[in-house]
């Protein structure tokens, strides 16, 4: 079975999740910007990885334009955000915004924790996170402000184990 990996992120975690991923199961791994149309006809299995940005996927934009080449194909999404695992109203509250029903209803979802590096932002996602923790109040503001790293490669347990079994029962 022809198996790849397309992302799209914006600091890095979801490019580390792919990684290992590509590392640990030698998928062929594209960002959306490079994958060509003839890998899309191609693959059989499609591992889609975005990062949340201001609440909708960063690839929700590729989704769309290629939703042809989507319909027909095995679809796996991996979701990477700093949102708690816990809220999962949130969460599927990602997809919605992000994700025609026609392609959520074929995937098999993966919500991955993020991270958050205040140093390594733009300037514009500086002030954006500033005036949204204004908004949140004194103690979640500070708790956004602070960082995170939750990126882990034993947070992919569950995909490698789905991924594992998906293509071992295809071959």
């Amino acid at each position: 079975m022809k198996s790849m990996i397309i992302y799209r992120g914006r600091y890095g975690a979801t490019r580390q999740y792919a990684e290992w991923l590509h590392q640990k199961l030698a998928l062929t791994v594209r960002t959306t910007e490079d994958c060509t149309a003839e890998e899309l006809r191609n693959a059989e299995l499609l591992v889609l990885g975005s990062s949340v940005y201001i609440g909708k996927l960063e690839m929700t934009k590729w989704i769309r334009q290629h939703l042809d080449y989507l319909r027909g194909r095995q679809l796996i999404l991996f979701v990477v955000s700093g949102t708690p695992s816990g809220e999962r109203d949130k969460l599927q509250g990602y997809i919605k915004s992000s994700v025609p029903a026609v392609i959520a209803e074929k995937c098999k979802i993966f919500f991955l924790e993020g991270r958050l590096d205040y140093q390594k932002l733009s300037l514009k996602d500086r002030f954006m996170l500033r005036v949204g923790a204004f908004f949140a109040g004194k103690i979640n503001g500070r708790k956004m402000l602070k960082g995170y790293d939750g990126v882990k490669e034993e947070n992919l347990a569950g995909l490698y184990k789905y991924l594992e079994t998906t293509m071992y029962q295809q071959v």
